[in-house]
């Protein structure tokens, strides 16, 4: 299977997983409302699809690596045919960031909040992520000043309500 898609991992709403009628493989998160499921763009004609149960058991049986595989697809995305990050938001000296925003063509950029090494690098003194749409992801880094925190919530708050996939305004 892996010679024909690229595979990718997604954060979704854990109301994605019906048993029984929606049976997607997934793991939970500490964040009770979210999973992790996959994804993936076929390389002939780059349409995605969401892993099926079936396929998840042919790849665990066939594919080792698979998961870790999937990742580095997703760190590959970001490299050359990708940026990494779609938004940026400086502080009004431009000495720090404020937020950086994961809103990619490719619909998988809520999932590039799970780049820790990189994520870690750039923000050695913490962070938290955010993803208030399927589809879109932000990292904020600790220390901001009570006012700057307040205006990301509020854009936060503001990507929720236009959100096509809402998930949450929360940071984690």
């Amino acid at each position: 299977m892996l010679d024909e898609v690229y595979l990718y991992p997604l954060i979704v709403p854990k109301s994605y997983y019906v048993k029984g009628v929606w049976d997607l493989p997934h793991y939970t998160f500490p964040a009770e409302d979210f999973i992790l499921t996959w994804v993936f763009s076929k390389k002939a004609n780059g349409s995605m699809g969401y892993l099926t149960r079936e396929q998840y058991r042919a790849l665990e049986k066939d594919e080792p690596g698979w998961q870790q595989t999937a990742f580095e697809n997703l760190r590959g995305k970001t490299g050359e045919s990708s940026k990494f990050y779609t938004h940026c938001k400086l502080s009004e000296d431009d000495s720090r960031v404020i937020f950086l925003a994961f809103m990619n063509e490719d619909g998988v950029g809520s999932s590039r909040v799970l780049c820790s090494h990189e994520l870690t690098r750039a923000f050695p003194r913490g962070y938290s992520i955010a993803f208030p749409d399927r589809s879109c992801g932000f990292v904020i880094p600790d220390g901001l000043h009570e006012e700057e925190l307040a205006g990301v919530r509020k854009m936060l708050n503001k990507t929720l309500r236009g959100a096509s996939v809402p998930m949450s305004d929360a940071l984690f």
